[in-house]
């Protein structure tokens, strides 16, 4: 059994790390991720955010950036539905990010219960194929990540893409 003390003074925040399309850096893996209660509350929040003209402006860059970037296959018929799917991915993690923001953890850290309602974003999703639930799981984070930092970030996010470096 926990002790009311040591749950109670348990790390507030994780890591605020790029997302990386192999998912290491992904915030739901970390230990100090919150699941329940907080979680589902943000998640939440996270969504009625995602509606936002500044969760759109962030999902439409990401998309704009980052998308003709990343492998994946669909045919002709459901590349306009895979497209929608990847953007609303962005939408949600952009969302999440301005709710993230509002509480001001500091540059280079997340709140824990984001990093719960993350994985419970992407628990959210349809059945998806493994390699587009990794795509769509790059996204959210990336939404997020440039919802958090700014559009700045998302030369940052397309360089390590490309491999290139930015000017």
């Amino acid at each position: 059994m926990r002790s009311w003390r040591r749950w109670w003074h348990r790390e507030s925040t994780v890591p605020l790390r790029a997302p990386r399309l192999d998912g290491s850096t992904w915030p739901g893996h970390d230990p100090g991720a919150r699941s329940g209660f907080e979680a589902a509350t943000t998640h939440r929040l996270g969504l009625d955010a995602a509606f936002t003209p500044e969760a759109h402006d962030v999902a439409d860059l990401v998309v704009a950036r980052l998308v003709p970037h990343l492998d994946f296959a669909a045919s002709v018929d459901d590349l306009p539905h895979t497209i929608d799917l990847l953007r609303s991915a962005t939408r949600i993690g952009a969302g999440l990010g301005l709710v993230d923001a509002r509480r001001r953890p500091g540059r280079d850290r997340m709140r824990a219960e984001v990093a719960g309602a993350l994985v419970e974003a992407e628990h959210d999703l349809p059945p998806l194929t493994p390699p587009l639930a990794r795509l769509v799981r790059y996204l959210l984070h990336a939404g997020h990540h440039v919802a958090r930092l700014g559009p700045e970030t998302v030369d940052l996010l397309e360089a390590d893409l490309t491999g290139s470096i930015p000017d």
